[in-house]
């Protein structure tokens, strides 16, 4: 298995692949996680919660266009802050 470094681990995030958080969390999520729980998860809510803007939040999830790294880490946050996981 090859080392994982930033340039590699950001081109995992760009092609919404499912990567374990790089930034000390449990949490697995990718944009077609997110998108499964929003069935069950108030969408508007975590966006607020993780300060990212709801409409292009929902607008990523329903196009299906990957999160970045930063969404990312700021999403686990917030699931984190409730203890709330994900996993693939």
């Amino acid at each position: 298995m090859s080392t994982t470094n930033r340039k590699n681990l950001e081109d995992r995030f760009d092609h919404g692949d499912d990567v374990l958080d790089y930034f000390d969390t449990s949490v697995v999520l990718n944009i077609r996680r997110l998108k499964e729980l929003s069935g069950i998860l108030k969408i508007a809510t975590l966006a607020r919660e993780a300060n990212i803007n709801m409409h292009t939040l929902q607008a990523k999830i329903r196009r299906e266009t990957p999160l970045s790294g930063a969404e990312t880490v700021a999403l686990t946050a917030a699931l984190k802050r409730f203890h709330l996981a994900t996993v693939v």
